[in-house]
């Protein structure tokens, strides 16, 4: 019993028996307090505190930059301004990394700044025509370039720059066409000037400033004088006699037989150097060319990717090259100190370059002094085209001369059938005739 009794009495001293070495609690302090502010204590040092998260507001005009779809492309996105339903009117596009994705947002800003860029409701043709020029500046040539802003200054009309682009529509544009055919415009520069509405359109479709592009599909066709008026671009035979046998004593002979012999456009031959010339295997390497800006000829790249090419010539226009870099050697010798070492095989007498314009009123004046048609530079390319296949040159070899992306373009836009051609192949039906009732009794 006592033993027993000694057990049952005795306390439990194994229940919350502080470790060897560990400090003594405070008798105030009961082991349950000591718990909680021990883990209390341990969370507080462990356990990083949350910063607060900062909420980043951007207004209109700042912009943002973020990676696209986890890839090296970016986004860009910047608001000018607020819908007629309270929703944010923002603007942006997608390049192929982070330093072209902020180029783009800062091009963006300025336009912004500078009112180029508004609420699509107030945003009028010429202004977007205005950032869409901007944009298409650092893609194209200098010289292209030239010809977009023409093409937009001279021919589309004021009243029709005043309208907000939201409010034009089908009908405004076909009877802009049918105003430029009025003015005595051709098909082919009507076409361009659709050609850049229709881009500037898809462009603002793309900023969801519009929904539909008015100008898709949009065909530019011929006048009834037009068709009328067509006849072959290349000339005859007997035309290009006259017109050679006239044109040998004028002193921009060599390069109108070039232009003729090789079929080159006219500023791949004001372009042509003496370096490009082999004479000993009879080729010329096409390289560069003469492009008017404005009115100034300047050196510029070649038309297409296609047009750097290699032409071969024949022993006649070998006698005119060799004969021309004679004269023109005597003619440095005689400009001195004035001459210009353009080291191009077509210049003016002083080294310079020729002015396009120059070239087209020479051959004006010649074809009138030789009684033919008048024509233009490019005249001396559709025949060569022609008289070429006319041979029975392969068309794929005639289109590569040509430097055309594809045969299809030089069969379909350069092939004149001259008269002389349907005058040979006539069909006689008699013949037919007897030919299959020949075939029959065989």
């Amino acid at each position: 019993m006592a033993s027993g009794s000694s057990a049952t009495c005795r306390p439990d001293r194994r229940r919350g028996r502080a470790k060897r070495g560990a400090k003594r609690l405070p008798y105030h302090l009961g082991r349950r307090s000591l718990r909680k502010e021990t883990i209390h204590l341990t969370n507080k040092a462990t356990t990083p505190q949350k910063k607060a998260r900062k909420t980043k507001e951007r207004g209109n005009g700042q912009g943002s930059v973020y990676a696209y779809k986890g890839g090296p492309s970016h986004r860009w996105l910047l608001t000018i301004g607020v819908l007629p339903n309270g929703r944010p009117r923002r603007i942006g596009g997608i390049e192929p990394n982070k330093t072209l994705a902020l180029k783009a947002l800062r091009r963006a800003q300025q336009d912004l700044e500078r009112g180029l860029l508004s609420v699509p409701s107030q945003v009028t043709l010429g202004e977007w025509l205005k950032v869409w020029l901007k944009g298409r500046q650092p893609e194209v040539a200098e010289t292209t370039f030239y010809q977009y802003e023409l093409y937009v200054r001279l021919y589309i009309p004021e009243e029709l720059t005043r309208m907000k682009v939201q409010e034009i529509k089908r009908t405004h544009l076909q009877n802009l066409s049918a105003d430029l055919a009025a003015r005595g415009l051709k098909a082919a520069t009507r076409s361009k000037v659709f050609q850049h509405l229709r881009s500037a359109f898809r462009e603002a479709v793309d900023q969801e400033l519009i929904v539909v592009n008015p100008a898709e599909g949009l065909r530019v066709r011929a006048t009834a004088t037009e068709r009328l008026e067509k006849r072959p671009k290349a000339l005859t035979d007997q035309e290009l006699e006259r017109f050679l046998t006239v044109a040998e004593g004028d002193r921009l002979y060599p390069l109108i037989y070039a232009l003729f012999a090789l079929g080159l456009r006219r500023g791949e031959a004001l372009g042509l150097r003496w370096t490009d010339v082999d004479f000993r295997v009879q080729s010329i390497r096409v390289e560069q060319q003469v492009k008017l800006l404005g009115n100034t000829p300047i050196i510029g790249a070649l038309k297409t990717a296609n047009s750097r090419r290699t032409v071969y010539f024949g022993a006649d226009l070998l006698d005119v090259l060799q004969g021309w870099r004679a004269r023109q050697l005597g003619e440095r010798k005689q400009a001195g100190s004035a001459w210009e070492d353009s080291g191009l095989v077509f210049t003016t007498a002083l080294g310079s370059l020729l002015d396009p314009h120059n070239v087209n009123r020479t051959l004006r004046r010649l074809s009138k002094e030789a009684g033919v048609r008048s024509f233009g530079s490019h005249t001396g390319r559709y025949t060569n085209i022609t008289n070429r296949l006319r041979a029975g040159q392969p068309l794929e070899v005639v289109s590569a001369i040509a430097g055309h992306a594809n045969p299809s373009i030089t069969l379909d836009a350069y092939r004149d059938v001259l008269e002389d051609e349907k005058r040979t192949h006539t069909f006689d039906l008699r013949q037919h005739r007897a030919n299959v009732v020949a075939h029959a009794q065989a």
